[in-house]
């Protein structure tokens, strides 16, 4: 749950903590205003580009402070996920930097994908000190498509960083998941300012995080992905 304030443009460079302090720190989305907004709020892709590009530099430093990542694969995983976020086309899903780590990092095999991010998950939750909880019946929760037809800037939010809303009350709360922690921090941050935004006051939020499976099946049901 948060209610922490926007952070002014000047303040944006420190957001993210850089690897030299980046120990049990969530990253917190950016909220400066880009001069192309596009219609409707709606974030630009360069926007989410460097949401996403912060996640993924956090997640491969946490994963190597908790022995999950050797420095050496930190280093060349990171400028993998790097170089291919600026391949992303507008209007395309950013791949989660989990999935990325299993499945371009490591060439792992999809058999096994479900346990060992359900694993990697479970650590980054204990590495991170905000609150977040885990939820395995998350494919059961309602499709909140009254919300997206009210903002459709959060819908891309949710779809491009592979976070859906899973819990609305009215604009007083709501509640992401990802199989990242970090990613759906993120994306609730920037969904709760576009809420202030738009009706004046910021929601409590929620951040959880499912596996797989869950994860998938959501975001098909939400998002036709």
């Amino acid at each position: 749950m948060s209610r922490s304030t926007i952070p002014s443009p000047t303040e944006s460079s420190a957001i993210f903590p850089t690897p030299a302090h980046a120990a049990h720190h969530t990253p917190r989305a950016a909220t400066e205003v880009e001069p192309a907004i596009e219609a409707s709020r709606i974030p630009t892709t360069e926007l989410l580009r460097r949401q996403m590009s912060h996640c993924g530099e956090y997640t491969f430093q946490a994963l190597n402070k908790i022995g999950k990542l050797s420095l050496e694969d930190t280093g060349r995983i990171t400028q993998q996920y790097l170089k291919y976020l600026t391949t992303v086309e507008k209007g395309r899903p950013f791949m989660d930097a989990l999935l990325f780590l299993y499945f371009e990092g490591w060439k792992r095999p999809e058999l096994d994908a479900r346990d060992t991010l359900l694993r990697l998950t479970k650590s980054l939750i204990t590495y991170s000190k905000t609150k977040i909880t885990h939820l395995a019946f998350t494919h059961q929760t309602d499709t909140p498509i009254e919300f997206y037809n009210s903002f459709p800037a959060i819908a891309e939010i949710s779809r491009l960083l592979g976070s859906p809303v899973v819990q609305v009350n009215e604009k007083d709360f709501f509640t992401v998941t990802c199989i990242n922690p970090f990613t759906a921090t993120a994306a609730a941050r920037l969904i709760a300012n576009e809420i202030q935004h738009e009706v004046g006051r910021k929601p409590f939020h929620f951040v959880t995080t499912t596996d797989m499976n869950a994860w998938k099946y959501l975001l098909g049901r939400h998002f036709g992905a």
